[in-house]
């Protein structure tokens, strides 16, 4: 599937006005009202390896970014409720997020092709996993900062989408606002945002990708209880009017490291 990056930009600035927050930034300096940059990497650890021994190479990459300025928050994600049947089995065994800002990921990329020590760390991690590389775009729709700032571990859930012929990125992004400026205060959750794939994307399930943040698995199921409580009307209204969703999976998610660690 091709991403018309030009709409994906015009979109998230027009929703970026929506987020709550006394504080505008996240550890590392990310500006929540403006689209920053999610590295991901989408890993099966090789035969023989285990995650004992993946993790002390990423503890050396949290150490090498340290040496060279080029942290990042670094978030791993493992299934929890997917998607995946007997017949159609999950393909990574977890899934790595690297946040920041755009010129910082490129820094840290040129970093790692032409430093020595890059060289070694990425000849290590090539003997551990297969990981394949993509870049996206991320935008906060709403967010509480000081909560996402604070909760290291926490329940995620994705809801990959594709607007319906005729609905314009102008028009998604007004619901999308509207939904915002009426979010029920009872909701439990600490975040929402949406994720757009802008390099290495071309196979993604979706044009798009809402992202929803819980602190625990309890208050996910509170916000299963507003959905069915009446909540399902705002999903139903979205689903029926403006895009096709493959519906919500979650996954467990956790912040291994984040700059200033």
């Amino acid at each position: 599937m091709k991403f018309k990056t030009l709409a994906l930009f015009a979109t998230v600035w027009l929703v970026a006005p929506f987020i709550h927050a006394d504080d505008h930034e996240f550890v590392g300096g990310i500006d929540v009202n403006a689209p920053f940059n999610l590295q991901v990497q989408m890993c099966s650890l090789l035969d023989g390896v285990t995650q004992e021994d993946y993790d002390a190479l990423i503890k050396d990459y949290f150490k090498w970014s340290k040496k060279h300025d080029v942290e990042v928050t670094f978030i791993r994600q493992v299934p929890l409720f997917s998607h995946a049947t007997a017949n159609n089995p999950s393909a990574y065994d977890f899934i790595e997020y690297l946040a920041s800002d755009h010129a910082s990921s490129g820094r840290g990329w040129d970093k790692w092709l032409t430093t020595k020590d890059g060289q070694k760390l990425a000849a290590r991690w090539a003997k551990l996993a297969q990981c394949d590389v993509k870049m996206a775009h991320v935008e906060m729709i709403w967010t509480d900062v000081e909560a996402m700032n604070s909760d290291r571990d926490r329940v995620v859930t994705w809801n990959w989408c594709t607007r319906k012929d005729g609905v314009s990125w102008d028009q998604l992004s007004a619901k999308h606002r509207s939904v915002a400026a009426a979010r029920n205060e009872a909701s439990p959750n600490i975040g929402w945002a949406a994720f757009y794939p802008h390099i290495g994307g071309a196979y993604a399930p979706g044009e798009l990708a809402h992202i929803v943040i819980y602190p625990d698995v309890e208050s996910l199921m509170k916000g299963a209880a507003l959905n069915a409580q009446g909540g399902w009307r705002v999903l139903d209204d979205y689903y029926t009017s403006y895009a096709d969703c493959s519906g919500e999976s979650a996954r467990l998610e956790t912040i291994m490291y984040q700059p200033g660690d």
